[in-house]
């Protein structure tokens, strides 16, 4: 019951706090079942789902910019990728990203992971997979993308465009993998992920609750990493509010928010 209550607290304070509440699946999941909170009988309990998926389908033509958004939510917090058929994608010439958050992790979250190709091409068309790993529990969902070639594109034409890519041109600033809302016990240590793509590379910053900037050169409690993920360690109540990843490039600059809650452990 006091998880619950907690849980529903948290609901209240991001309500008030963006204007709007918590999603409906994030709502049922938790709030509804209290097993969705990772503990059954007192036991832990692996679990993940995806809240949002992309679309089933998408049909882009050569050269237009595509982005696939995928959200899942579970305990420990989700370990996201994405696969084009069964192979797992790489940072290359041909795929914006891949963001992969590997590092091994805790607590409660939501996370989002976007796939980015700014350039289309026929090689693009095929099956993208988004999977969320949450300890011994999987989940996954399917976009398929269908790329056209309209009659006044030239083959010429094409082989510019994957020459562009080759050669890196220039591309807005995009934060490609974040969590929304973690929770974790008090006295944890935790590492909120803010991985950015763009052409020239951006620039990443964090804003604390009061919004004032996190030193990167810091060597505190709490830390901008060498990566861009923000470093809390030994997790104090204080430490509850929104924190703020910026990434900035020449080009554009985007910016995203998680909500941390700090809850007691039980005994």
């Amino acid at each position: 019951m006091m998880k619950l209550l907690v849980i529903l607290v948290v609901a209240i304070w991001v309500h008030r706090a963006h204007s709007r509440r918590l999603d409906d699946d994030f709502d049922n999941n938790i709030l509804g079942n209290p097993v969705g909170l990772g503990m059954t009988s007192g036991v832990q309990r692996d679990w993940v789902r995806i809240s949002q998926s992309p679309p089933q389908s998408v049909s882009q033509s050569v050269g237009s910019r595509v982005e696939l958004e995928c959200e899942a939510m579970g305990s420990p917090a989700p370990v996201m990728q994405w696969l084009k058929g069964n192979t797992p994608l790489t940072e290359n010439e041909s795929f914006e990203t891949n963001a992969i958050n590997d590092v091994p992790s805790h607590g409660i979250a939501k996370a989002k992971s976007r796939l980015v190709i700014n350039s289309v091409l026929p090689i693009h068309e095929g099956t993208f997979t988004c999977l969320a790993e949450s300890g011994s529990e999987i989940a996954s969902t399917k976009t398929k993308l269908y790329v056209s070639v309209h009659h006044g594109i030239s083959a010429r034409n094409i082989t510019k465009l994957l020459a562009g890519g080759l050669l890196g041109s220039r591309s807005p600033a995009r934060i490609v993998l974040f969590n929304t809302i973690y929770l974790d016990n008090i006295g944890n240590h935790i590492e909120l992920p803010c991985k950015a793509v763009g052409n020239p590379i951006p620039d990443i910053i964090w804003l604390d609750p009061s919004e004032r900037i996190i030193n990167p050169a810091s060597d505190g409690r709490i830390s901008v990493l060498g990566n861009g993920e923000l470093s809390i360690r030994g997790m104090k109540w204080d430490d509850m509010g929104v924190y703020t990843c910026v990434a900035r490039n020449s080009v554009e600059h985007d910016s995203i928010s998680t909500f941390v809650y700090p809850m007691m452990a039980e005994k």
